[in-house]
């Protein structure tokens, strides 16, 4: 029904994301790379998903198109509902997501919160064979890109750095294994 909703992000923060649209402010529940990508944007275009339940009619948006595929995907697993889905993209950055299901990889996965050992395990089950159109693994399961800490990078929008630079700060000192504490404290340190 919805691909997308375009206009002045107002409010942003953690999972939650406002769009006024010609004088309409839209709600998505968003994930935190979607919340780093287009909360400091003077004009942004949100790829939305609109869940329809019972009770309420929920938008969900997504950083980009392969996010919302990769969510898409998520929710498609037996017990994992939209909000879930939205943990998991939150919890860790997509590229270690889709490389820890193509590696079978479900102590990975069952690091995000709200995600336990049983769903991490169907998580990585049924979406094995599926990952593979994101192309951002290597046949050893090891991701190609670069991984960012989205947290860090929104932790430190919030703290007044602007989006680039943030994103800069974070790539200079991530390491392998750092939190997004870590991260950000070494941003700040300026180690």
């Amino acid at each position: 029904m919805f691909d997308y909703i375009s206009g002045k992000p107002t409010v942003v923060d953690e999972n939650k994301l406002v769009i006024d649209c010609g004088g309409v402010g839209f709600l998505l529940t968003a994930s935190i790379g979607a919340c780093v990508e287009h909360g400091n944007k003077e004009y942004a275009k949100v790829p939305v998903y609109l869940a329809v339940r019972e009770d309420a009619l929920e938008l969900y948006g997504f950083r980009d198109e392969a996010e919302r595929k990769l969510f898409m995907l998520l929710i498609n697993v037996s017990g994992v509902g939209a909000k879930l889905a939205v943990s998991v993209l939150s919890g860790l950055p997509m590229d270690t997501v889709v490389s820890a299901i193509a590696s079978t990889d479900a102590a990975t996965i069952s690091t995000i919160k709200g995600v336990g050992k049983k769903i991490a395990e169907r998580i990585v089950l049924e979406l094995k064979g599926k990952v593979d159109i994101f192309g951002a693994v290597s046949t050893d399961g090891v991701p190609n890109a670069t991984v960012l800490d989205d947290k860090a990078v929104l932790a430190l929008v919030g703290l007044g750095y602007e989006k680039k630079e943030a994103e800069s700060a974070v790539k200079k000192v991530y390491k392998t294994g750092m939190t997004t504490e870590d991260i950000v404290r070494a941003v700040l340190q300026g180690l």
